[in-house]
């Protein structure tokens, strides 16, 4: 039997890391480089799927004032390969009812700061009352 590292071993290992922006808002980025480019040199579709679900699940999570999230469904659509420089993500919560969150997230390609992916991402809401009037989605996107 084989042990399970933390997930964050993986993160390390391709090199996604959270950065943060001019703006003082929280983004995530994956370099470009070798190990984690596809056949056409662009960064592989699912470790750029990776950096959404995770970028989009931790603005979720601190949107919360108790309880967690799980995602329930994510999609990416993809615009143009990332081959160079890093992947950067920028989320933004779209929805924050009382059983879910919905967090668009765009993946730029950077330094030339084109948009490469637009996803977007649900998340079901989990350990908390249901019954407690939900977030004002204003109020927590004026937080970033």
């Amino acid at each position: 039997m084989t042990s399970t590292q933390p997930i964050g071993e993986l993160l390390d290992h391709i090199g996604f890391r959270k950065e943060p922006d001019e703006k003082g808002a929280e983004t995530w980025e994956l370099p470009v480089a070798p190990h984690v480019v596809n056949t056409s040199g662009g960064l592989q579709g699912g470790l750029i799927a990776t950096p959404v679900d995770i970028a989009a699940g931790t603005l979720a999570l601190e949107s919360l004032p108790a309880g967690g999230v799980v995602t329930s469904d994510l999609s990416v659509r993809y615009f143009r390969a990332v081959t160079t420089g890093t992947a950067r993500t920028v989320s933004t919560i779209v929805h924050d009812g009382k059983r879910s969150i919905v967090v668009q997230v765009e993946v730029r390609n950077m330094p030339e700061d084109h948009l490469a992916a637009l996803a977007t991402v649900s998340f079901a809401k989990v350990g908390h009352d249901i019954r407690a009037p939900a977030t004002d989605t204003t109020s927590v996107l004026r937080k970033g």
